[in-house]
This record gives structure tokens, sequence and C-alpha cells, in this order.
């Protein structure tokens, strides 16, 4: 199993819409995959049409002692969508101290399945600022840790400023993706060159670019590579799964 963990730098990034339109991408290339809401805001289900007054997700299984896959919700498109969940500020505190009394925090909510060989999982996590010693071991058991950032001056300042970042890029040796490129823009066709060069071989090489056929395609429910297939954005998406595909068949290959 594949396993791939999306973050952000900060909120906004774009990170939740790449982690649901990633999934589609993926299936187009006759992949198996499925993405797990791990974001507590619950936000990832305006991409998949799902009924919003349905506040089941793996959090409430895993307070009741069920397994995340029992949350697991087929989208209209056929796509495997595991939603956090909405739950109650009682229900906070209990799932709070529950994960409390874990020995690997969230990976022992989601442990690592090695037989599943032909499966690609995407895990979205909270912003790195939000990322505790609970999820230190989820995240070093990703085959892949993906950190989305924009480019303008907020995230560029929380880059080169920030101290829970500076753990974060130590622990984890993240690969960062630029979205939001904004070509008509000097300061976002500079920022994005300034971090495209500071981050190094660990940007990938695509830029995904501002698109308002984003915020509309989730108003309607839906994924953006479904509403706006010959868009920007989704060009974008369908360039990073490609690169993706191709990244692990590299390294599969290196490996043998």
């Amino acid at each position: 199993m594949k396993r791939i963990i999306i973050t952000g730098i900060r909120g906004g990034s774009g990170s939740t819409t790449i982690a649901a339109n990633l999934i589609q991408a993926l299936e187009l290339n006759e992949e198996n995959v499925h993405v797990i809401d791990a974001r507590s805001e619950n936000l990832m289900r305006f991409h998949f049409a799902m009924d919003l007054s349905v506040q089941d997700g793996w959090a409430k299984r895993w307070l009741n002692s069920e397994s995340w896959k029992n949350a697991a919700y087929m989208t209209p498109n056929s796509l495997s969508f595991i939603p956090y969940g909405g739950l109650t500020l009682e229900e906070r505190l209990a799932f709070q101290q529950k994960l409390l009394s874990t020995s690997q925090g969230f990976l022992d909510i989601f442990p690592t399945q090695p037989e599943l060989t032909n499966m690609w999982q995407i895990i979205l996590l909270p912003i790195v600022h939000d990322l505790n010693e609970s999820y230190d071991a989820l995240l070093n058991s990703a085959d892949m840790v993906l950190c989305v950032t924009k480019p303008d001056i907020q995230n560029y300042a929380y880059i080169q400023q920030n101290a829970i970042f500076r753990r974060f890029e130590e622990l984890y040796k993240p690969y960062y993706l630029i979205n939001g490129y904004q070509p008509q823009s000097d300061n976002s066709v500079d920022l994005s060159l300034v971090l495209k060069y500071e981050l190094g071989k660990q940007c990938l090489p695509m830029f995904l670019h501002f698109d308002t056929a984003v915020p509309d395609a989730c108003s309607q429910l839906s994924l953006v590579l479904n509403y706006a297939p010959h868009s920007q954005i989704s060009q974008g998406i369908n360039e990073l799964a490609f690169w993706l595909l191709t990244h692990f068949s590299t390294k599969a290959i290196e490996g043998k």
C-alpha cells in the first residue's frame, strides 16, 4: 500500500481540494485508491456530494471502538471516501482523552497495511502548525508527506521563520507543492520561483494554478475534475497524479 499524507503550510492552501481531487485523478489511471479526511473541520465532504446532514465518520466510529473502514462512503462516481464526521463538544473531549491513551497516536487508528500492495491511501492531515506528537508515528509511516503551500508572503514567512515548521521539515522530509499560482501577478510569479529555488529538489516540478472553477465546483458539491475537467487546476491535478505514478514506479525499479 502506498500511503500519501497531505498537509498544508497554512489554512487556505488548498490541500483539501488537492487531496479530494487526487483520488479521482488516480482512479482515472486505473489505480485503487481511497481518501481519509483526518481534519476535524469535516469539510472534504463538500467535494463528494455527501448529504451535509450526515454526521457519521471515522472519528465517531473509533469512539465506539469500530474500525475506520466502517465509515467508508461511496460517492456517486464510485470513489471511496472516509469522512471525519461531526463530533459534539463532548465527543471531541472524549476523542482527545482516548487518543492520549494510545501508544502511537493516530497510527493506532490507521495502522499500516502492507498486504494491500495495489492500494493507494491518501490521508489529509491538519495544517503543519497543528501537527503535534500524536501524529508523529502516522507521519513516519507515510511513503510520502506532501505539503501544500501558496506563493504568498504569509506562507513564505512561515517557511522561513517558524520553529514548528522547521521541526516538521527535519523529521519528515516532505515534498512541497505550490498551489494558487497566478501568472498574471508579478508577486505570485516571483514568490513561486523563490519557493521553488529554496525548497530545491523537494519541490514538485509543477505549479497548480489559481482557478475560480474550484469554489464553483465546491458549491455544487462536486470535484473540480468532474465539474471543469479542462480547467487549469484540473490539468495540474492530473499532472500531479502522473508525477506520483512515475515517482513510485521509478522507486520500485530502483528498489529491485
